[in-house]
């Protein structure tokens, strides 16, 4: 009998061990996703992305950001904000106050200089159909 309960409480502590390593695992990577967002959101904020942002939305409409042009303002969306599996951040720019209205971003540091760029996204199917209308007048 001496013999089971002893074999019981090891099992027991190796099960105790077991949960005690694995939760401190788990809170180690949570802490380290909760630093690598807020880096993300650090340079998505940057002036730098401000000026990728800016040049890739004057591409779109070249009176972006202008009274004229149908891409008046934009805000950045960083509940958007992640990391892209291939590299980069991914972040979306909401148009003129409309949640409808995105334009989407890939941010990667171009290679030797280090800069940033957009390297890829698109834009929601709203903002394709208003672009296209001004293009028509």
């Amino acid at each position: 009998m001496k013999n089971k309960k002893r074999w019981l409480l090891i099992g027991v502590a190796i099960l105790i061990a077991g949960l005690l390593i694995g939760s401190k695992v788990y809170m180690d990577k949570q802490q380290e996703a909760k630093v690598r967002q807020e880096e993300m959101i650090e340079v998505v904020k940057s002036e730098e992305a401000k000026k990728v942002f800016e040049e890739g939305l004057k591409n779109l409409d070249s009176k972006a950001l202008t009274s004229e042009g149908v891409i008046q303002n934009y805000k950045i969306d960083y509940g958007s904000i992640e990391q892209n599996p291939m590299g980069g951040i991914m972040v979306d720019l909401i148009i003129n106050h409309d949640s409808k209205l995105k334009v989407y971003n890939s941010l990667n540091k171009s290679q030797p200089s280090g800069r940033l760029k957009n390297s890829g996204g698109g834009n929601s199917f709203e903002l394709e159909e208003l672009l296209e209308l001004r293009q028509g007048d």
